[in-house]
């Protein structure tokens, strides 16, 4: 009899347990933890082969995770953008303050942002340029350190008379910008057959050129006699 009543019992507590109670937990991971590794997924791979099931394999939470943090595939991408353009930012300013002076802090740059682009990560810049072009635009507030190094590096430039006095440093700025987007995002090139640095070298490093006074050209001439 009492082997009935335990038999019953637990029938009855098996029957008000619900599905959710039987569900395995997460892992247990933060924010920041799940975004590192979705950048360095991106990265890897491209922002259009990587998907949120993988993202759910690597760190053991479910999708509906995911989604409640980050809203969609596109708003985790955006978190990872601007998680790198800000590790990015540290780098470029590291770089810059390496420098012996404004003409190599400038060169520098421009190497830097082209080897990550062409050289370490081109299939996840390939894929922003040609999918997600807005979403690089909406993210210029993060890229404002980028511009403000780039600016205060040209006026300190002309200062120590590296740069032309009479050069507008906003100007040099949107030129630069616009030359570099115009390989990145562009097709002007495209039936050249010319490699990307190469199109850097006849465009970007030109108007480096023009913007150097002759203590400039000398000092760029150093850092590299083929231009």
């Amino acid at each position: 009899m009492e082997n009935l009543r335990l038999l019953i019992f637990s029938i009855k507590l098996v029957e008000n347990i619900t599905p959710d109670k039987f569900s395995m937990p997460e892992t247990e991971i933060s924010k920041a933890e799940i975004l590192d590794i979705a950048l360095s997924e991106f990265l890897k791979s491209g922002t259009q082969s990587f998907t949120i099931q993988e993202l759910t394999d690597l760190t053991g939470i479910s999708s509906k995770t995911v989604y409640k943090l980050f809203g969609d595939k596109m708003g985790l991408l955006k978190a990872c953008l601007e998680k790198h353009y800000g590790e990015m930012m540290v780098d470029l300013r590291l770089l810059g303050e390496a420098a012996t002076d404004e003409v190599e802090a400038l060169f520098g740059l421009l190497n830097r942002v082209s080897q990550l682009e062409f050289e370490i990560n081109p299939k996840f810049y390939s894929d922003l340029n040609k999918f997600y072009p807005q979403l690089q635009d909406d993210l210029k507030n993060t890229l404002r350190g980028i511009e403000q190094f780039f600016l205060d590096t040209i006026e300190s430039g002309k200062q120590q008379g590296f740069f032309v006095s009479t050069i507008n440093n906003e100007v040099s700025f949107i030129a630069m910008q616009h030359l570099y987007s115009g390989i990145t995002r562009g097709q002007i090139y495209r039936g050249l057959g010319l490699p990307n640095q190469k199109l850097i070298a006849n465009t970007s490093m030109i108007y480096l050129r023009g913007m150097c006074s002759a203590k400039g050209l000398e000092r760029l001439e150093q850092l590299n006699p083929t231009l």
